[in-house]
């Protein structure tokens, strides 16, 4: 059994909407966990240093999520398996990069 053979029968529509659901709740999480890196003044930056790694965490599952969801996309409407979900996905992801284009928009200008 080959690897393409194998791949062929995968959910990938389901794979695409599951993985991009997971880089919004990435998004959610490394919001929430910067938000509590912040400390009372004088604390200096003892809270950030306290929450990089989740920060980091949910930076790096955001990025390899998105990439995931983005392949299971493409793979979905190649195969023929779950277009609709992988649709729902690029919505999302869609709806995903114009939030976090808004936001860093939104600080330069």
């Amino acid at each position: 059994m080959n690897a393409a053979n194998s791949a062929r029968g995968w959910p990938w529509g389901l794979i695409a909407l599951g993985l991009s659901v997971l880089a919004w709740a990435a998004l959610v999480m490394g919001v929430l966990a910067f938000a509590a890196s912040f400390a009372p003044p004088g604390d200096g930056n003892h809270g950030v240093q306290a929450m990089q790694y989740w920060v980091l965490a949910a930076l790096l599952t955001l990025g390899l999520s998105f990439i995931g969801s983005l392949v299971a996309m493409v793979m979905a409407w190649r195969r023929g398996r779950g277009a609709l979900c992988a649709g729902i996905a690029g919505v999302l992801l869609t709806l995903l990069a114009s939030l976090v284009l808004l936001v860093i928009g939104a600080n330069w200008g």
